[in-house]
């Protein structure tokens, strides 16, 4: 134990190193804040929140924001030649060739590729995108002795181990994403804010959150609102693009007046405070860590299943979640929101949720990354 607490100089590779990013953002920042409390933690980044202190930034020139791949390319390069030498160990979120510690936050395209049909497959011949990101990807996942790779939930670990060339059973592991300890207040104990004016105490606040509306099925979400009486409203957190398309789509479903578009919110809490339900049915998330932050936060959630969306393999339906079999349905997903609903269901589910939470604290997160830094000084 002496040699983890051994104080390493640490290099930390993400291109966006801002919690209100997403998902996969918001784990770096979280993980690297707190092992700088024992650890020397460099970031290269891109874009950088200047408000966190505890680490040391070195910024990698935004040169070209597009396209995106020569971005990805020019990134890899620039933190290869600033990290080759003097760092104890280079832990990498992003796609790059370098890096004993890589963490994987998305599905790589080898996985997706065995299903691919004939038009994908010459649209990647002639596409120096796909092929960048490919030879990136190639190199990530080529098997050296001092390098491991850490999927971000059980599900996408799965994936991981049916690419091939295989990845060596002792050198690939699962480490969720964690939660900081709430207080009372953060759960929503005190008043709750009135963000809607016709707030009343029949009323019940749903809550979305994602960048990528399609891909997080804000779609199924307005339906299911629609089928579901006025006392029922929608607080939409993050980019929904293009917003007049999603505004359309309210007016069309008669909703309008029961929906309020939020954007990109830094501090999360009055809004988890302000809610009831958090609903995610999303259709393609590793991990899903909104669901947890909002877990943490007391509320009840509706989510995908395992198949859609990672953290769903560690939740258990009609204990502290209730699980959707098939995401694009919005009946089902109106059902469980009116059982949801119930006041007696509601406090059980809430319980449910803080304790679930209780056991997936940033610490532990951090203290299992230190057991593999330590696997790889030692290779």
């Amino acid at each position: 134990m002496d040699s983890l607490r051994k104080r390493l100089k640490i290099a930390v590779l993400h291109r966006t190193f801002c919690t209100s990013a997403g998902g996969a953002e918001a784990y770096a920042v979280a993980l690297a804040l707190d092992l700088s409390q024992r650890h020397e933690v460099h970031v290269f980044a891109q874009t950088i929140d200047a408000s966190l202190p505890s680490v040391i930034f070195h910024p990698i020139a935004l040169i070209l924001k597009r396209p995106r791949w020569l971005n990805q390319l020019w990134y890899a390069t620039a933190t290869w030649w600033l990290t080759r030498e003097g760092f104890d160990i280079v832990h990498s979120h992003e796609n790059t060739w370098h890096g004993n510690i890589q963490t994987i936050h998305v599905i790589p395209m080898r996985c997706k590729n065995s299903a691919d049909g004939l038009w994908r497959k010459l649209k990647f011949f002639t596409s120096p995108r796909l092929w960048t990101y490919a030879a990136l990807e190639f190199f990530r996942f080529r098997v050296k002795s001092n390098r491991l790779w850490v999927a971000v939930s059980s599900p996408l670990m799965q994936q991981l181990q049916q690419m091939r060339p295989t990845l060596p059973d002792g050198q690939l592991f699962s480490i969720a994403p964690g939660i900081y300890p709430r207080t009372n207040e953060d759960r929503g104990t005190t008043p709750k804010p009135h963000i809607f004016k016709d707030t009343t105490s029949n009323s019940k606040i749903l809550l979305w959150v994602g960048n990528d509306a399609v891909k997080k099925n804000l779609q199924t979400v307005l339906k299911a609102l629609s089928a579901l009486d006025s006392s029922y409203k929608l607080l939409v957190v993050g980019q929904a693009r293009p917003l007049t398309h999603w505004q359309d789509q309210l007016k069309a479903l008669g909703i309008a007046d029961r929906v309020k578009f939020l954007g990109v919110v830094s501090a999360m809490s009055e809004i988890y405070a302000s809610a009831d339900i958090l609903l995610h049915p999303t259709l393609e998330d590793t991990f899903g860590m909104v669901v947890l932050e909002a877990m943490s936060h007391g509320l009840p959630v509706v989510v995908s299943s395992s198949e859609h969306c990672g953290i769903a393999a560690d939740l258990q339906h009609g204990l502290n979640a209730f699980i959707l079999a098939d995401p694009k349905d919005a009946m089902a997903l109106k059902a469980a929101v009116v059982e949801l609903s119930q006041p007696m269901v509601h406090a059980t589910y809430k319980a449910n949720s803080v304790a679930f939470a209780n056991n997936c604290l940033w610490p532990h997160v951090a203290e299992q990354y230190e057991v593999l830094y330590q696997q790889v000084l030692s290779a």
